[in-house]
């Protein structure tokens, strides 16, 4: 949703974003020519700025392991919990994995405080490393097939913002969640390719 921001709250903000990313990664978060681009984007976008991403859609990173992109994430996650507009960040086999314990998934498809709560936005960090199908009692379910598929629904609904990092590639996605999710993610998703080095080896 578009906000009406006075270039003094933005610079607070700025300073905020900054102060809360070097808190959250123990100073590692840097920011340079290879992600400067993407950070304004992404800063932009969550603090309801038009620009170059689309406001009612939510964000897909995607690309080689080790270039930032959970750490981008886990970062705008801190930040917006601080502005009170938070979401959580879920590890994707670990969702995965609680659906092999438990057989229940529900809280991930709308609220994790509760079923009968409003829908709130959720990242889903490291999709497609997750075990699949996932096996509750022979009961076979591929998690964030389903999972983005009901999300799918709900933002056409409600414009629910879902956020996903992966590594998988468009033929990827279209062979393990099937071409569904793939064709869909357009549509739900503003596409960021995240590329460079890995930032592990620095």
């Amino acid at each position: 949703m578009e906000k009406n921001r006075s270039k003094d709250e933005i610079m607070r903000l700025k300073r905020l974003f900054l102060n809360v990313a070097d808190e959250a990664t123990c100073g590692m978060f840097k920011i340079d020519d290879s992600n400067k681009q993407i950070v304004s984007d992404l800063f932009n976008y969550f603090i309801g700025i038009p620009g170059k991403l689309d406001l009612n859609k939510g964000i897909w990173l995607d690309g080689p392991i080790g270039t930032g992109k959970s750490t981008l994430m886990f970062v705008f996650s801190k930040f917006m919990q601080r502005i009170n507009d938070g979401f959580r960040v879920y590890i994707c086999s670990q969702v995965a994995a609680e659906y092999a314990l438990t057989g229940n998934i529900d809280k991930y498809l709308l609220n994790p405080d509760g079923f009968c709560k409003e829908p709130v936005p959720m990242c889903f960090d490291e999709l497609g490393r997750e075990p699949i199908p996932s096996k509750y009692f022979g009961t076979e379910l591929n998690v964030f097939q389903h999972i983005l598929h009901i999300r799918y629904a709900l933002w056409q609904q409600t414009h629910l913002k879902t956020y996903v990092t992966t590594n998988l590639m468009p033929d990827e996605v279209q062979n393990i969640y099937g071409d569904y999710i793939r064709d869909r993610r357009k549509e739900m998703f503003n596409l960021i390719a995240v590329t460079g080095d890995s930032r592990r080896k620095k």
